[in-house]
């Protein structure tokens, strides 16, 4: 059964945003999937997840109290981080190269000379830490209120605040920003904003493609991420999933469960 709940706060933009295709009512409605809960559990997981259809109106959840909770971001921030660097030159483009620093990472595929774009596919976190302490304090809070991301709190450390410090953001949130990286309406120049489209292909088959980012508060909250949207013919579906993670075995249930969602829905072979 689906119970539906009227989010008068949460969801302001997913219905309002008419010029992105959509004609929905001033307060989105949100549809709550009981049914979704099977993939948690077959996961072995608890948390929350949003899907939305670019121009519906109308948002499905899983456990819409938690995809209203800001959580920290984690690695899901290098999503307008990486538009930020950009813009603010910290990075000379996609193709530069950030040379190893010599420390021995636990994750393999750090360990290495990378450029920015295999630096957010392997979610290299000490790249952007470098990163952000070039672009700094006062523009990166310029750039985070510009974007409305979040609660726009970008307390705790220049290199510390999306990993264990105060920038949180919920499920819903992110779809809500999402969709407008997808419509270019973020305070960004077109470029940068298609580069970092761009970077987050992680599928692609006939008729469809797949671009998203995980992420994993593991020095605080241990809260796994993944966000992103799917583009299949001239449908784009938005999705936010977040779970708790108690080992690191759990990690692959972020994809296993939004992909055992799509498939229920029939949006992804």
């Amino acid at each position: 059964m689906r119970r539906i709940l009227f989010l008068a706060i949460i969801l302001p933009c997913l219905a309002s945003c008419s010029g992105l295709g959509g004609t929905g009512p001033a307060v989105p409605v949100a549809v709550e999937r009981q049914d979704w809960a099977r993939h948690f559990a077959d996961a072995g997981v608890t948390g929350t997840m949003v899907l939305f259809k670019d121009g519906s109106g109308t948002a499905q959840v899983h456990d819409a109290g938690r995809a209203a909770r800001g959580y920290l971001p984690a690695s899901t921030f290098k999503i307008p981080n990486t538009m930020i660097i950009l813009e603010t030159g910290a990075a000379n483009g996609p193709d530069e190269v950030f040379p190893w620093n010599g420390t021995k990472y636990e994750v393999a595929a750090w360990n290495k000379d990378l450029s920015f774009r295999e630096a957010f596919a392997v979610s290299c976190v000490p790249v952007y830490q470098e990163l952000a302490r070039r672009v700094g304090q006062q523009r990166m809070e310029h750039w985070v209120k510009a974007a409305r991301y979040g609660n726009e709190n970008i307390g705790g450390g220049i290199d510390l605040f999306w990993l264990q410090g105060d920038l949180r953001i919920s499920a819903l949130e992110q779809v809500e920003f999402l969709q407008r990286l997808k419509h270019d309406r973020l305070p960004f120049s077109k470029k940068n904003m298609a580069i970092v489209k761009d970077f987050m292909v992680v599928e692609q088959g006939e008729g469809w493609t797949l671009r998203a980012k995980t992420g994993w508060a593991a020095r605080s909250a241990n809260i796994g991420w993944w966000v992103g949207w799917l583009e299949r013919g001239n449908e784009v579906w938005y999705f936010a999933l977040n779970i708790d993670i108690a080992n690191p075995g759990q990690l692959p249930a972020r994809q296993g469960v939004v992909k055992a969602v799509l498939r229920g829905e029939g949006l992804l072979p």
